[in-house]
């Protein structure tokens, strides 16, 4: 069973994001309910590389702090090593015979 400190445990501390409908970076902190504007001339996915995030890592903290730090969406191990989500059918997860 997936929990939300499994999925924490898996995510880095801090994460970037562009916010679709304005264009603004934010910082996603792990387990937190809530994103942060930030102020700078790099890019989310610059900002990520420089501190070590996937875009695997990213969009799942970005999930998270929208959907929920206990949603399957959260949880990295759903993505492929793009960044995409992979969708199996309910049941077929990573680690189940």
């Amino acid at each position: 069973m997936t929990t939300a400190c499994s999925i924490l445990s898996r995510l880095p501390g801090i994460a970037f994001a562009t916010l679709a409908i304005t264009g603004e970076t934010i910082a996603i902190c792990r387990g937190e309910p809530s994103y942060y504007r930030v102020e700078t001339s790099k890019t989310a996915a610059e900002l990520n590389t420089m501190y070590g995030v996937s875009p695997t890592q990213a969009r799942a903290m970005l999930a998270g702090t929208i959907r929920g730090w206990h949603t399957l969406l959260a949880d990295p191990e759903h993505d492929d090593a793009d960044g995409n989500l992979i969708f199996r059918p309910h049941g077929d997860r990573p680690g189940k015979p």
